[in-house]
């Protein structure tokens, strides 16, 4: 199954690919099959701000309790204040947000199951975040939280001693967003077909 997993993507991405690049493909792919599927957690906490090519944008937030172990996956500062002004960005900020770390077989045959240009579709979905420093972690004190986060996380129970933030910033306009893997699937879709293709491509 592997084998022929690991067949299906070099085939689709060139020979010169190795076994290895087919594993970080197959990687980036369930990183963002872990996103899409946390996206019904989240909070629109910036309704109108920008990707790093200045494309008009909207900044999803995904909360996480800062637990010892989400906290050991990093050098977060002992200093409160130095800890929030610290961040993770890119493939780094979901993992450290708590998507599974990566493990060859479970991976690889997860790529079989969905075939190989699903795996590609979703890990050049994943790569257009990255390209656009769309994803990015922080930790917060409980009071220090976006409003609508911290209504939904201290609702009915005692505060958090830290939260993980997890800010996606997809390509949007606020009244067009829902919080859902299909319409962020459209959104990453529609905006990668008309950025302008590097020259040789």
């Amino acid at each position: 199954m592997i084998l022929r997993t690991l067949s299906l993507l070099r085939s689709l991405q060139g020979a010169s690919h190795t076994a290895r690049d087919a594993q970080a493909t197959v990687q980036q792919a369930c990183d963002y099959r872990w996103l899409r599927g946390e996206l019904h957690h989240g909070a629109i906490t910036e309704p109108a701000t920008a990707l790093a090519d200045g494309t008009p944008a909207v900044a999803v937030t995904l909360a996480y309790p800062a637990t010892r172990a989400r906290l050991a996956g990093g050098r977060w500062p002992e200093s409160l204040e130095e800890r929030e002004r610290c961040f993770v960005a890119g493939a780094h900020a979901c993992r450290a947000a708590g998507a599974p770390a990566y493990r060859p077989l479970e991976s690889l045959s997860w790529g079989l199951a969905f075939g190989a240009a699903t795996v590609l579709t979703d890990t050049a979905r994943f790569q257009y975040l990255i390209d656009q420093h769309a994803l990015r972690l922080t930790w917060r004190r409980p009071q220090h939280l976006p409003e609508a986060l911290a209504r939904r996380l201290t609702a009915g129970s005692a505060a958090p001693p830290g939260v993980f933030l997890l800010t996606l910033t997809v390509p949007a306009r606020r009244e067009e967003v829902t919080l859902s893997g299909a319409w962020l699937d459209r959104t990453l879709d529609r905006y990668r077909r008309i950025l302008p293709r590097p020259a040789g491509r």
